[in-house]
């Protein structure tokens, strides 16, 4: 800007001697003697130097404003840079966040005569290993009487076996699913105060827990909780399919057996007609 002032003066300064040096003189002999072609050069120069002058000022001006500009972008570069700065040091409104947690209940059960012995351990997490045992000890089991019946029964034809198989596909599905729902119950009892403690840092308005790096952590650790719960739930709805797939095998067998004793009656009738003397064949169709 000082350049620009000093360039300016010093065009005004030439343009005023240029003037001066223009003017009329004295001849030698005591006249006066007027010079036409230099006043026209001392005037086109005077105009040079304003319109000199007049881009001067258009460029002080542009250089001004580009000088505002510029402040202007440093103090919302400034700001910026300290909101920044505080999030990443103090970032303390989490209070909003916070939820409240729900309980696991456990579960109770009746053991008046010693029936369902084991049942609430292996549910609640205390003995899941024992899950298989206690479901064949709550259940009513097969006598020698029905086992040497059922080992004359032809496979794919016999409905004494059909309900074997599905007796044994529940003892197995229940037997799995009670194992499961005793891990989950574990599991949750176990990581109560892990979660418990991410809670309590995840809601810290200290310097400690609000920087930037520790917010990732917890992020993570997060993200560690959440993936370790969802596959809990994933076996539990795994269970929930294999007690509706045992569920349709005895609807299936109801069906089956529909079928079969409408094929069996439809025989015996056109053997051994059911049908009044004289009358017709209508009675060949009825099913009571």
């Amino acid at each position: 800007m000082q350049l620009l002032l000093t360039k300016y003066r010093s065009g005004a300064l030439a343009a005023l001697f240029l003037t001066l040096t223009a003017l009329p003189g004295h001849a030698q002999f005591g006249g006066v003697v007027f010079d036409p072609t230099q006043s026209a050069h001392a005037l086109q120069q005077i105009y040079q130097n304003v319109q000199n002058s007049v881009t001067w000022q258009q460029q002080l001006a542009n250089t001004i404003q580009l000088l505002a500009t510029a402040d202007k972008d440093y103090q919302q570069a400034i700001t910026t840079y300290n909101m920044i700065h505080g999030n990443l040091k103090n970032f303390s409104s989490k209070s909003i966040w916070q939820t409240i947690q729900s309980q696991l209940t456990l579960s109770s059960f009746a053991n008046q005569y010693g029936e369902t012995s084991g049942l609430q351990a292996a549910m609640n997490g205390q003995a899941p290993g024992t899950s298989s045992l206690v479901w064949r000890l709550m259940n009513l089991g097969l006598n020698s009487t029905s086992s040497s019946f059922l080992r004359g029964q032809v496979l794919g034809s016999s409905h004494a076996l059909a309900t074997l198989s599905r007796m044994e596909a529940m003892d197995g599905v229940s037997s799995q699913c009670l194992g499961s729902v005793g891990n989950y119950n574990m599991m949750r009892n176990g990581n109560l105060l892990p979660q418990s403690s991410l809670t309590q840092s995840q809601f810290d308005t200290t310097s400690f827990t609000t920087t930037e790096l520790e917010q990732l952590n917890l992020l993570n650790m997060a993200n560690a909780h959440h993936l370790n719960e969802s596959q809990a739930q994933g076996a539990l709805h795994a269970c929930e399919a294999a007690q509706a797939a045992v569920q349709n095998m005895a609807q299936r067998t109801a069906a089956a057996d529909e079928i079969n004793n409408a094929a069996f009656v439809q025989q015996q009738r056109s053997v051994f007609s059911s049908a009044p003397a004289n009358s017709s064949h209508t009675w060949d169709t009825y099913l009571p």
